[in-house]
């Protein structure tokens, strides 16, 4: 590959929305939070957010549960929640790094999920450069600035390898 760098084009929009989660485990909310109001300009706070996901929600004859209240948010409760406010988002694994590095200048938001099986953890980041010598750059909502934040290639791989290379997807309807 002849690119050394890949840039979102909501790169400014997502580092200017991006909200931090302080030392509770709702990255997926702050996350998903974070994006809807890059993308829409609304000012839907993380926590509220939160608290909102950690009830089931009825959608025609059934129920998603979205997360485990105050500890883990699923892939299909972001999707849910993105669709609520009009996104187009889906959530799929067994991606590829080469997709995200294909789709990431494209008009789509993506959020991998990395982790680990032993010990149990995972987190939800928004991808928003990819450099050859720096590695993958995101918006993360684990720290209160709002500079991007580097994993080598290596340690991203590994950490998005044990979550089955789970990835959720957003573009604007």
């Amino acid at each position: 590959m002849s690119t050394t760098k890949i840039i979102s084009p909501y790169i400014d929009n997502i580092l200017t929305a991006l909200q931090h989660q302080g030392s509770n485990n709702d990255c997926g909310p702050y996350t998903t939070a974070t994006v809807i109001n890059a993308l829409l300009g609304l000012d839907l706070e993380g926590g509220q957010l939160s608290q909102q996901m950690d009830r089931p929600i009825w959608r025609g004859p059934r129920i998603i549960i979205r997360r485990v209240p105050n500890w883990a948010t699923f892939p299909w409760g972001m999707v849910d929640v993105m669709q609520e406010f009009g996104l187009k988002a889906s959530w799929r694994i067994m991606v590829s790094t080469n997709h995200l590095r294909q789709t990431l200048s494209q008009d789509k938001i993506l959020m991998p999920i990395i982790g680990s099986i032993y010990p149990l953890w995972a987190h939800v980041m928004t991808l928003v450069i990819w450099d050859i010598h720096k590695g993958w750059g995101f918006a993360n909502t684990q720290f209160s600035h709002r500079n991007i934040h580097w994993l080598s290639d290596g340690y991203f791989r590994s950490r998005w390898n044990a979550m089955v290379n789970l990835l959720v997807e957003v573009k604007q309807a």
